[in-house]
């Protein structure tokens, strides 16, 4: 090795340790080991990538006495109208007929429904517009090694980053994203990225930031590994007693019942759903009162992609929207 290459590769070691509090150094030198070790990194480079990147957090805490009230949640009928607007719409429908091909392909192959996908990308990044700024290595690596409560959590992800940056030839520097290490059309973290990503333009990489193709199949692949049953329903609204209502949560509800059991315990249950049909039931919260809904199994798969259910809510809404304008240009 050049003795210029190795002066820089030691100075990057001093730097690091120059620049960060001694247990912040630690934790992050304990990190670089591990990764040489069980993954094969070589330790300089990943010393080098490291002291180009802030790890010092601002300190932000409210020295007031009196404490932070947590924000309130925003309300279904609020979430709903920051994405479900005719302008993303309209850009909806733009974005279906630029890449009709690939979509009915990705529905064919996976059979998720080209709506679906469409409507997922449009409130994750608005069809790619809006991929993130973030520099996706040092995000991961402040929460990873500063005080957040997930810190494992983000580690593992800095983890899966690194590894997917080397698999995919990517400059780990140079990668952005959003504020919590989301990245690319489809705003996979960097395991799902790992895991779930699909080269659909078969070219021989997997390009979540700048192809269209590998966005639309990746969604669906990811979809079909949590068991998407094959264009089945989401949801239908119901009314229930208030003795009915402790069964309808606001998080995410797994359907685990069938009809037959609930039409035995006094629900009022379509007589068009089969007695076998697993079901279950949420409550959006409005401001002064709840909407009450009987989901099937394909909303609660759409809760493995953002754990909430007012996402799950107006992915199923804007797509039917979508689909709804999109059909009246394309019957």
């Amino acid at each position: 090795m050049p003795v210029l290459i190795v002066f820089l590769l030691l100075f990057s070691s001093a730097v690091l340790a120059k620049t960060l509090p001694a247990t912040n150094f630690q934790v992050t030198h304990n990190f670089i080991n591990k990764m040489a070790k069980e993954h094969h990194f070589n330790k300089d480079e990943l010393h080098l990538i490291f002291s180009k990147v802030n790890l010092i957090v601002a300190d932000k805490k409210n020295k007031s006495s009196k404490k932070r009230k947590k924000s309130k949640p925003l309300s279904w009928d609020k979430y709903r109208a920051l994405f479900i607007t005719d302008k993303r719409i309209n850009n909806g429908v733009q974005f279906w007929k630029d890449n009709l091909s690939t979509l009915k392909r990705a529905e064919k192959q996976y059979n998720v429904p080209q709506e679906i996908i469409v409507a997922i990308l449009g409130i994750e990044t608005n069809y790619g517009n809006n991929k993130g700024t973030h520099p996706t290595l040092e995000t991961l690596a402040r929460l990873s090694f500063g005080k957040h409560r997930r810190k494992k959590f983000y580690q593992k992800e800095l983890e899966e980053f690194l590894l997917m940056s080397r698999e995919n030839a990517l400059p780990p520097l140079a990668i952005k994203g959003s504020y919590a290490g989301a990245l690319g059309y489809a705003q996979f973290i960097s395991s799902s990225y790992r895991y779930y990503a699909v080269d659909f333009d078969f070219d021989q990489k997997v390009d979540l930031f700048n192809s269209a193709a590998d966005a639309i199949g990746s969604i669906a692949n990811y979809f079909d590994k949590h068991q998407w049953h094959d264009f089945g329903p989401y949801t239908r609204p119901i009314t229930l007693s208030s003795a009915q209502n402790n069964h309808a949560t606001s998080s995410t509800n797994k359907p685990k019942k069938n009809a037959l059991y609930w039409r035995n315990k006094g629900f009022q249950i379509d007589s068009d759903i089969n007695n076998k049909t697993k079901l279950a039931f949420i409550r959006l919260p409005q401001d002064n009162h709840f909407e009450t809904w009987l989901t099937f199994w394909n909303f609660y798969v759409l809760t493995r992609y953002n754990h909430d259910n007012r996402y799950a809510m107006t992915a199923v809404q804007l797509s039917e929207k979508i689909k709804q304008k999109f059909t009246q240009n394309h019957p």
